[in-house]
């Protein structure tokens, strides 16, 4: 919504700087009231260099002091949002009344009479099939070959996920001292950022879990 800036600042003696702001700024007439201020004035190209901040900063200390009527940028034309904008506030005369009534409250009223959308989303029941003797299996075949008989390939032979077979049955510790050293060999190759890196993870995954 549009606001008034104040500006604090003198303009000094930049007669350069003021006739490079004029397209921004206009003054208020006959003296009385006070002038408009059209976007985010800049002493560079509003375009070429709008990513150059030190435009603005110097515009705003090159900005005589007084009150200014800012629009807002992203509603040139006023907002006739009811959200932005409560009717209450509007005046019995504003054109706006007229549009709020006859556009936006038939269709929010036909948007709540409406069917509720449907949810999107997989809702997968849990299923509870399989027997001691198969989970007994699962334990033996991860137990015996652990390379071969990996998480999810136990997963994919008894139509469970991963984490169940997990929570069932656990590697021998031959293979755990193995997979450790594997790991210790690739951090081995790390560089001095990537370690600190990782501690640093490390760290953050500790305070999750602090109350």
């Amino acid at each position: 919504m549009s606001h008034v800036a104040r500006r604090q600042f003198s303009s000094g003696s930049a007669t350069p700087t003021l006739q490079s702001l004029s397209k921004y700024i206009t003054k208020a007439k006959n003296g009385q009231g006070h002038g408009t201020m059209k976007g985010s004035p800049t002493i560079y190209n509003s375009r070429s260099s709008q990513a150059n901040y030190k435009g603005f900063l110097k515009a705003e200390q090159k900005t005589p002091a007084g009150f200014y009527f800012q629009g807002a940028q992203s509603s040139p034309m006023g907002s006739i949002n009811n959200e932005t904008i409560p009717v209450s506030f509007l005046p019995k005369s504003d054109p706006r009344r007229t549009y709020l009534a006859r556009e936006v409250v038939p269709s929010m009223k036909k948007l709540s009479q409406g069917a509720l959308p449907v949810l999107q989303g997989r809702d997968t029941p849990k299923s509870y099939h399989l027997k001691p003797e198969q989970v007994a299996e699962i334990v033996k075949l991860r137990q015996g070959d652990p390379e071969k008989y990996s998480r999810k390939k136990l997963a994919q032979m008894y139509n469970v996920s991963p984490l169940f077979i997990s929570l069932v049955s656990s590697v021998p510790q031959k293979r755990k001292d193995e997979m450790d050293k594997r790991l210790s060999n690739i951090k081995s190759h790390w560089n001095s950022r990537r370690t600190i890196a990782r501690d640093d993870r490390q760290k953050r995954k500790s305070l999750w879990y602090r109350a």
